[in-house]
C-alpha cells in the first residue's frame, strides 16, 4: 500500500516529483554557467597579468647598465611610464629615430664621405617606401607581439604624410617604427638589429 502511494506521487500527481527533478536541473545550470563565467574571467584575468608579466620581465632580463636607454635614464632619472599606455605614434615618434641612428652608424662606419654623399645612401633605407619595403619582407618572421604592435601603429592616424610616399606605404612605414619604438623602450636592442639586418637583406637592399 505504502508502495502503491509512492508510486502514485511519481506517476499519476505527477508535479511533486517532476518539478523536483526541474529544480535541481536548473540549480546545476545555473552552477554550469556560474562556473563558466568564473572560468572566463579568470582566464582573460591571467593573460592580462601574463602579458604584463612578460613585458616587465623582458625589461629586467635586457636592461643592462650599459644600453643606452639605461644611461639615459640613468642621467635623467625620472618615473617610466608603462609602456603599454603608449599610443603608436608616440612609439613611432622614438622609433624613428632609433633607427634612423642604426643605418647612419652603418653608412658612416662604412666610409669617411661627405655629409652630401651620407645623407645621400641614408635616404635610400629611411625612406617611407624603403621601411615599407622592409616590413613586408619581415611579415613572416615578426612574433605575435610585435605584429600587434605594427597593426596598431599601421592604423593610426597620422597628422602628416610623406611628400614622395604613397598613403598606403607611409602607414606601413609608421607601422615599422612603432615596432621599433616599442622594443627600444622594452631594452630590447639585440631584437631591433635582428630584425632591420634580416628585412633589409629580405627585401633585397643589403646594405
Amino acid at each position: 500500500m505504502e508502495e502503491s502511494m509512492r508510486a502514485g506521487t511519481g506517476s499519476r500527481s505527477g508535479e511533486p516529483a517532476v518539478s523536483g527533478v526541474h529544480e535541481r536541473a536548473e540549480g546545476r545550470e545555473n552552477d554550469a554557467g556560474e562556473s563558466a563565467g568564473n572560468l572566463a574571467e579568470n582566464t582573460a584575468e591571467n593573460i592580462a597579468e601574463n602579458t604584463a608579466g612578460n613585458i616587465t620581465e623582458n625589461i629586467t632580463e635586457n636592461r643592462g647598465t650599459d644600453s643606452l636607454l639605461s644611461q639615459i635614464m640613468g642621467t635623467f632619472p625620472g618615473k617610466r611610464p608603462d609602456v603599454r599606455t603608449y599610443s603608436p605614434l608616440a612609439l613611432a615618434y622614438i622609433g624613428d629615430a632609433v633607427y634612423d641612428l642604426i643605418i647612419r652608424t652603418v653608412v658612416v662606419e662604412r666610409a669617411n664621405r661627405s655629409s652630401q654623399e651620407l645623407h645621400r645612401i641614408t635616404v635610400k633605407y629611411v625612406s617611407a617606401g624603403a621601411q615599407a619595403k622592409i616590413v613586408q619582407a619581415l611579415t613572416d618572421s615578426l612574433t605575435e607581439e610585435e605584429t600587434a604592435v605594427y597593426r596598431r601603429g599601421k592604423n593610426a592616424k597620422p597628422h602628416t604624410m610623406a611628400k614622395n610616399a604613397s598613403a598606403a606605404d607611409y602607414l606601413k612605414a609608421t607601422g615599422f617604427e612603432a615596432v621599433i619604438g616599442y622594443l627600444y623602450l622594452t631594452e630590447r636592442m639585440d631584437r631591433i638589429l635582428e630584425l632591420v639586418s634580416m628585412g633589409i637583406r629580405l627585401a633585397g637592399m643589403e646594405i
